[in-house]
């Protein structure tokens, strides 16, 4: 998927020739190597005619407001609401104005230092009054069709001061990793996405409940969801996100929607960002709640949001260079190396990639997710898993089952895709396959086993830096501390929906 896709905005010849140029950030140098280009190599790059040739299209689609986004570390979208009008120069002057002139800004504390919960204090070493400004990347823009003349865009967070990119934003980091891979590596990675949520309904005695019983591939949810499945995939659709597959998973009231594999690992976060507010904007507008939580009952299985990894060789089309079928894997050596390189650090991943309480409820035996370091192909119950296409009986890809809504999916690809590019670039070999799990490694059965690990990781940390790493780790702490019943983490979810 490597065509920009055009959001519903129709534009005339002028504004698409505005609309092709790039508004991502400038380097002023490179460094290549698996610790990746500093944030300081990059800076803000407006393109004002490009914003130009936007504001008219979207003024002509009846757009009268965008979302400035941004998420933050621990997966809140934090965004402000400003007035096409405001972003044009409408109200004051017919020229268009530049962002620069009229920054959108937030405190730098909302990108890693708030935490989830209102009980949890803020992390020490950031502050509210410290300011980061928003640089809109328009290739995100999505006109939201649950949301009355409104889009959305998401953004790189800069230094106000300098206009560097803030090592505190999760995105910005999975940019500088991406370039990293293919300056240095020589790859590009592909990408694919299956979202598991759960809907809720209110009964009759006004109690929040599945919507049904129903079980893992069943006719039955497909039928009585059949208006929530044709809404969503039409809003989805509309917002230029391929969908491959839906159908119901194993526990009551639970759908899974499978994003179609991507080459393009930037647009597919934001795509995973846009299709979640999706799904719960949709359930809304049908009188349901949907829940991505990862654990919502210990008697059935949780939501994952599994991810797959491939890679090809950069500058070359489609082909999938993690597949080898002269190798007795069938999976090339480039591709071993980069599962070891998961591997070594999916101890300390987990803090990133199901990075709660709650998400560590459904790691354990018979839940189909994986609790002991180690790698097959076939077994599901593996945290991670060699896919074989069915077509060619070849290695396809590469699944980590560890993985949840919880997390920032931006933070998330950025350490996974770091940790399996060090297996990569020191040619790593890829530890036998696991036959048994009783002579496996576990892997952390709680949040705070696994963010210690995290503290010694030291690949991990250089990727995210001091300051995210330092804040992130002392919020996921005190998290990790504080006492929640499953009841409770329910509720909540049920009440934030």
């Amino acid at each position: 998927m490597n065509m920009a896709p055009n959001y519903g905005i129709t534009n005339n010849n002028e504004d698409e020739a505005l609309l092709s140029s790039t508004d991502e950030p400038v380097q002023k140098k490179q460094q290549l190597s698996i610790s990746i280009p500093q944030p300081s190599d990059y800076t803000r790059n407006f393109n004002q005619g490009s914003q130009a040739a936007i504001i008219r299209s979207l003024r002509a689609a009846g757009v009268k407001f965008i979302r400035f986004a941004t998420v933050d570390a621990y997966n809140t979208i934090r965004c402000k609401t400003v007035p096409l009008a405001q972003l044009s120069g409408q109200r004051r002057t017919n020229e268009v104005s530049s962002p620069l002139s009229n920054p959108v800004s937030i405190a730098e504390i909302c990108f890693a230092g708030l935490p989830t919960s209102a009980d949890v204090p803020a992390a020490p070493n950031l502050s509210s009054r410290n300011v980061l400004t928003l640089q809109p990347d328009f290739s995100s823009l999505r006109i939201l069709p649950y949301a009355s003349k409104t889009a959305m865009v998401m953004c790189t967070a800069h230094n106000q001061q300098t206009q560097e990119l803030s090592p505190l934003c999760s995105r910005g980091l999975l940019q500088r990793v991406l370039h990293s891979a293919k300056e240095d590596l020589g790859i590009e990675f592909s990408v694919g996405a299956e979202l598991e949520f759960m809907l809720y309904r209110e009964n009759k005695d006004g109690i929040m409940q599945p919507v049904d019983m129903s079980t893992f591939g069943n006719a039955t949810t497909l039928n009585e969801q059949e208006d929530f499945i044709s809404t969503l995939y039409d809003q989805l659709e509309r917002q230029d996100i391929p969908v491959e597959l839906i159908h119901s998973e194993s526990a009551p009231g639970q759908l899974e929607v499978v994003l179609s594999y991507s080459d393009d690992i930037l647009q597919l976060a934001d795509d995973i960002v846009y299709a979640r507010e999706t799904v719960t904007n949709v359930a809304k507008q049908h009188g349901m709640k949907a829940l991505f939580l990862p654990k919502t009952s210990m008697m059935a299985a949780g939501n994952g949001s599994h991810l797959h990894f491939s890679f090809r060789e950069a500058g070359s089309q489609h082909r999938n260079a993690f597949s080898d079928p002269s190798q007795p894997t069938g999976i090339s050596r480039k591709g071993e190396s980069f599962i070891e390189g998961l591997l070594d650090h999916l101890p300390s991943l987990l803090s990133l990639s199901i990075p709660t309480v709650n998400s560590f409820r459904r790691v354990g035996p018979g839940c189909w997710t994986g609790h002991k370091l180690g790698w097959s192909t076939e077994d599901k119950d593996s945290p991670v898993r060699v896919c074989i296409d069915l077509n060619t009986q070849q290695a396809s890809n590469v699944e980590l089952k560890l993985s949840d809504a919880a997390a920032n999916i931006y933070l998330e690809l950025a350490t996974i895709l770091a940790a399996g590019m060090e297996g990569i670039k020191n040619g790593k070999v890829l530890r036998p396959m696991m036959n048994d799990e009783n002579n496996a490694l576990p892997l952390p059965q709680s949040l705070q086993e696994s963010l210690d690990s995290l503290k010694k990781d030291e690949l991990l940390l250089s990727i995210l830096g001091d300051e995210l790493s330092t804040a992130y780790i002392a919020v996921r702490e005190f998290e990790a501390r504080t006492e929640t019943t499953l009841e409770e983490e329910v509720a909540a979810a049920l009440n934030r929906a």
